[in-house]
């Protein structure tokens, strides 16, 4: 298997976990974590730009697999969703479609490379998985 995310609800600990991990990532600045949906199976993690906030969901933890979107931790997972966020407050345009977002992941996962709390283990997954989304923007990009 080469990817795949936790799919099993969160638990409250786990919940609450994520709001304590949430808080010290964004050192002081207040960002809407929305947990509403983390006790759902299969819920994904994922910032909306419409009401700017990140939804927390089940695969908010890592799970099972090889590739680095499946071993990034809880954390780094939150620090990329933050970094989404950030890039949306100041004004970066976002595609939504292949192959582009490919880009616009990688680059918000460099971006989260350098947020200051997160271990150099979840800086080289986040790395490992903007090198992945570029691998696969140029793999669309090649079949075009």
């Amino acid at each position: 298997m080469l990817a795949g995310r936790n799919l099993e609800p969160l638990s409250e600990d786990q919940i609450a976990n994520c709001e304590a991990a949430w808080q010290l990532l964004c050192g002081g600045v207040a960002r809407e974590l929305d947990t509403t949906e983390a006790d759902r199976y299969g819920s994904r993690t994922r910032y909306n730009e419409e009401r700017r906030a990140v939804i927390l969901g089940a695969d908010a933890y890592p799970g099972v697999g090889i590739n680095a979107n499946a071993r990034m931790s809880m954390l780094a997972c939150l620090a990329h969703e933050l970094a989404h966020a950030e890039r949306h407050e100041a004004a970066y345009g976002r595609p939504f479609d292949p192959p582009d977002s490919y880009l616009d992941e990688a680059e918000t996962s460099i971006r989260a490379a350098f947020n200051t709390v997160i271990s150099r283990v979840d800086r080289e997954h986040l790395i490992e998985d903007a090198r992945d989304r570029l691998v696969d923007w140029l793999a669309e990009v090649k079949e075009a």
